[in-house]
């Protein structure tokens, strides 16, 4: 009697075709493929490859008539198949004991239209000479045929013992199915691995293989990998792996037959493999190669041969909100699958239990319920066991079964459970806790209870974020921001971000900012100022779970105002007692300072990895403490800080020069200097300018992981320009920039330059010995700026924005004006916009750079005597445009 896993070795079905393996065309492949291309044979192309590739383009016409993935498979394995096993005979007809294996995704019939053809060659003993030159001829053959072939070759026992060593390498023999050539010895080859395979250490290496695939994917990115992404196509292969390695077929219906999943589940996983394994297909076929990420490249073309949407952005929306649905569910199911699949192997192994109380009990680390109809009879269990689960620290997960059922109960809730006062005060209870909770409200995101809970969260499960800054979905940017608000309380994470931390930890209401956390961008997508329509939301809330008034109010304020310490901090200047005076105006207290600069520090880290840096956080904390002392009571204003800043740079200066030499400097400087540059920019340039401040010069110091420049040189025209572009050519990235052009007509600019991601910390040196070497040919006038134009990134050419122009005059001083520019990012984009203030006689005074990813925030500080001119007004937009488009 043949047992299962011999009888896989016929059988390689794709998952979902019903129970019944395909049936190839041809009852006698090579005999009836060799008889079909003799009669289609032409000049241009042998015959088997002009079947080949005819029989290819057959299947990609038959897929995008009917956009039906298996049959997809089945075509184009056959086509494939068949041309392989006429290449056999032709070469191989003297090496009858040789076998002929598909493995991998062609073994399993998962062959998309780019992808690897997987195949082994089996031999009883070790290859002869004249089997390697037969094997180099072959694998000629597919190259020239363009299938890309990854094949493994060698002895039943050396091929073996590579699975013995390699997880890869067993995992794509596990796949093993018969093509060609001898029988007997691909049997004895599955045989051999079958006997030597350790099951249960097989399975716990896909597990951890896994778990490291998710680790590099936290959350479901704006570019997915649709195969090893979470929630991607490898998730289901390791599913069927796992099953397979116990016998059992790799086949939905199955599984559900063998009751490892059920009816509903099996239809999601049938679904959810469609729906993955079409876009998969459809991103091959519109990228001309393999591509298994859905990048933005491609999104707009995917989207629309799929026919969704009339306009592009929405139909890339329908795009990705198709491909979250099917990753989640795969998520979703993974949790339940995988660990029934393992339970099945250690099912003889002791088990740890003991009872937690009358409905619940604890069995190795996980939480089960003795009544499988516990959560439909009293759904307050359906938090509740969420409860026990945040509390206990020996508990890490829910036993499968017992997710099963609560899954079950979940989807049957209506907006009574919300309405129950018990659901409210467990829900809450969630926040006050706080341990665990970024866990707790991941597991509640992924199972839709929180869209089930809060109707307004329905709307941004998913949603994505045309800003070219947020990396996220709405739905997991706000759990990042709850995860970094939570990690700032722990203890153990305090290295991370020491001031922050110690803040929080020292704060009262934790769970407000748990809550502010949930609720901040929770209107997004509605067509108005999420801040101000989200604290509708966050009010109604607090009422409903009975918040004290002022934490309800603290909440809401936190909300609507979210926005407000990041706007300040990078597109305004902070060291201003005007900037501080007006931005504490909104922010009175304490409380509120706090709570809002750890929102703001959780949000901006939780936005996109690219924007945080230790030159923001610094930005933020140096509004903290500026804020912090005028709520304490130090007030200031512009004239008393020029002061007190110049008697502090006297002070610093006459330890090593006269009294004379300083008066002159000043008098040179003017007093404008010190109104601009604040304490530590004064204490750093005066010194390098004191002893010769007739002359030109360039000066750099490193800063964490920034570059600081000063240049200093007599005026000329397109100056801070040319200085600009000569910095872009080196490929570093401007944070911050400051211009002034001092009472004897030098200009003394300042540079915060960080290095781009592509480069280290080695590069550092290097790069800036070069870039100051050139700065000094270029002060002497010995080196010349030329222009090149370069393009922005990816995201920002397939999903731009359109760029926005706001110029205010100050009401304070004529002639003077504010420039708030918002654009996509690119190389030497500053250059280009100072080359057109240069053009209209603009001058630069100041520069707020505020690099969001692929998105510019800049402010800049004017002087024109002509922009009170209406044409001149428009004609300087008009050009701004023109560089920013």
């Amino acid at each position: 009697m043949r047992t299962k896993w011999l009888e896989s070795l016929e059988y390689g079905g794709v998952f979902g075709t019903h129970g019944t393996p395909y049936r190839p065309i041809f009852r006698q492949p090579e005999k009836n493929f060799i008889n079909l291309i003799q009669k289609k044979k032409t000049k241009t192309m042998p015959p088997i490859a002009q079947t080949l590739h005819a029989a290819k383009w057959q299947a990609i016409e038959t897929y995008l008539a009917d956009r039906r993935p298996l049959n997809y498979f089945r075509h184009h394995t056959v086509a494939v198949e068949n041309a392989l096993c006429a290449w056999w005979a032709e070469l191989f007809s003297e090496h009858e004991e040789l076998s002929l294996l598909a493995i991998g995704g062609f073994g399993r019939k998962e062959l998309y239209p780019h992808s690897d053809l997987d195949l082994a060659i089996a031999a009883p003993h070790e290859l002869t000479d004249a089997q390697h030159q037969k094997i180099t001829q072959f694998i000629q053959i597919l190259w020239d045929n363009q299938l890309a072939p990854a094949i493994k070759s060698g002895s039943l026992k050396q091929l073996a013992e590579s699975a013995k060593h390699d997880l890869t390498a067993d995992t794509a023999f596990l796949e093993t199915r018969f093509l060609a050539g001898s029988l007997k010895t691909a049997q004895n080859f599955q045989i051999l691995l079958h006997n030597q395979r350790d099951t249960a250490q097989f399975i716990e290496g896909k597990l951890l293989e896994m778990s490291q695939r998710h680790a590099k994917q936290p959350a479901f990115a704006l570019e997915p990998n649709i195969k090893n992404g979470v929630g991607g196509l490898r998730d289901i292969h390791t599913m069927m792996w796992l099953a397979k390695v116990q016998n059992l077929r790799a086949d939905f219906n199955h599984l559900q037959k063998n009751q490892v999943i059920n009816h509903i589940e099996s239809g999601m996983l049938r679904s959810s493999y469609r729906t993955l394994a079409k876009l998969r297909i459809e991103l091959h076929l519109a990228a001309g190669r393999a591509e298994d990420r859905l990048i933005f490249d491609l999104q707009n073309t995917v989207a629309a041969n799929l026919g969704y949407g009339n306009q592009a952005q929405q139909a890339i929306e329908q795009l990705m909100r198709q491909f979250y649905r099917a990753a989640k569910n795969i998520s979703q199911l993974n949790q339940i699958i995988i660990p029934m699949l393992r339970e099945r192997i250690y099912v003889n192994y002791p088990r740890m239990t003991h009872e937690l109380d009358e409905h619940y009990y604890h069995i190795n680390h996980q939480i089960a319920i003795k009544n499988l109809h516990l959560f439909e009879e009293q759904p307050e269990h359906i938090f509740g066991i969420v409860q026990k689960l945040q509390a206990n620290n020996d508990v890490h997960t829910i036993a499968p079964k017992t997710l099963r059922a609560w899954w079950t109960a979940v989807q049957k809730l209506d907006s009574d459970f919300y309405a129950n006062p018990i659901h409210r005060a467990q829900f809450l209870s969630f926040f006050q806790m706080g341990t665990g909770l970024s866990a707790t409200m991941r597991l509640l995101n992924l199972y839709g209870v929180l869209a089930k809970y809060l109707p307004a969260w329905d709307k941004i499960v998913g949603l994505l974020q045309h800003d070219l800054f947020h990396v996220y979905p709405v739905d997991d940017h706000i759990l990042m921001v709850l995860r970094n608000v939570r990690r700032l309380a722990i203890e153990s994470h305090s290295h991370e971000l020491p001031f922050a931390s110690s803040l929080m930890q020292g704060f009262e209401k934790k769970y407000v900012l748990y809550l502010a956390a949930l609720f901040h961008d929770i209107a997004k997508g509605r067509n108005g100022d999420h801040a101000k329509l989200g604290v509708a939301d966050a009010l109604a809330f607090a009422t409903d779970h009975r918040l004290p008034e002022n934490d309800g109010e603290l909440l809401a304020w936190l909300v609507e105002h979210h926005l407000l310490f990041s706007i300040v901090a990078q597109k305004q200047d902070i060291h201003d007692p005007e900037v501080v005076q007006k931005f504490c105006q909104t922010v009175d207290s304490t409380e509120k300072l706090t709570a809002l600069y750890l929102l703001t520090v959780a949000d901006m880290r939780g936005t996109n990895p690219k924007i945080w840096n230790t030159w923001k956080a610094q930005l933020l904390e140096t509004l903290f403490q500026a804020a912090l002392k005028y709520l304490s009571g130090e007030h200031a204003n512009r004239q008393t800080l020029a002061w007190h800043r110049k008697q502090q740079a006297f002070d610093l200066l006459k330890q090593n020069h006269d009294e004379k030499r300083i008066r002159q400097l000043w008098q040179a400087l003017g007093d404008a200097y010190f109104v601009y540059y604040d304490e530590t920019e004064i204490s750093w340039q005066l010194p390098e300018l004191i002893d010769d401040f007739e002359q030109s010069c360039v000066r750099m110091k490193t800063q964490a992981d920034r570059l600081h420049v000063l240049v200093y040189m007599r005026n000329r025209e397109r100056l801070f320009t040319r200085i600009c572009r000569l910095i872009s050519q080196h490929g570093l990235d401007i944070l911050a920039a400051k211009a002034l052009i001092t009472a004897h007509d030098f200009i003394l600019d300042e540079f915060i330059l960080q290095l781009p991601e592509q480069f280290n910390g080695n590069d550092m040196a290097r790069i800036q010995n070069h870039l100051l070497f050139q700065l000094q040919e270029f002060i002497q006038g010995k080196r010349d700026v030329s222009h090149h134009a370069q393009a922005p990134s990816r995201r920002a050419r397939y999903q731009p924005i359109a760029p926005h122009i706001q110029l205010t005059p100050d009401t304070e001083r004529a002639e003077w004006y504010s420039l708030e520019i918002t654009a996509i990012n690119r190389p030497a984009l500053l250059a280009d916009i100072t080359e057109v203030f240069a053009q209209h006689k603009v001058r630069l005074y100041h520069a707020k750079i505020a690099t969001l990813a692929d998105r510019v925030e800049d402010v800049f500080l004017l002087h024109c005597p002509y922009l009170d001119n209406t044409n001149k007004e428009l004609a300087f937009q008009t050009d701004l445009l023109k560089v920013l488009g």
